[in-house]
């Protein structure tokens, strides 16, 4: 396997960068979908229509679930960029093509 060239090098830099605010906006969407559902059960028990839910019953489980879908998804997104352009730089020897 031969070493990186230093454009690839940034290109990965900037890929792992872009893999971290992925992860974060997954993460994010996923907790705030969490969030409300506690509130709207909150309100619920407020008005009389349902038993006290513990914010832990609703919580824990959603970030969980964020936790391991974010790395799924930006694992996913990661590996498919650095095998990209691991084939990208590959150049044929002798041809003058990549």
């Amino acid at each position: 396997m031969r070493p990186l060239t230093r454009r690839q090098r940034v290109v990965v830099g900037i890929w792992v960068v872009l893999a971290v605010a992925l992860w974060n906006g997954i993460f994010e969407m996923m907790v705030v979908r969490g969030v409300k559902e506690y509130l709207f059960r909150a309100a619920l028990h407020e008005a009389g229509r349902r038993p006290f839910t513990p914010i832990a019953h609703v919580m824990d489980p959603a970030i969980y679930d964020a936790t391991w879908v974010a790395t799924l998804w930006t694992s996913v997104i990661l590996l498919a960029a650095l095998v990209t352009i691991r084939v990208v730089g590959y150049r044929v020897p002798g041809t003058g093509y990549r």
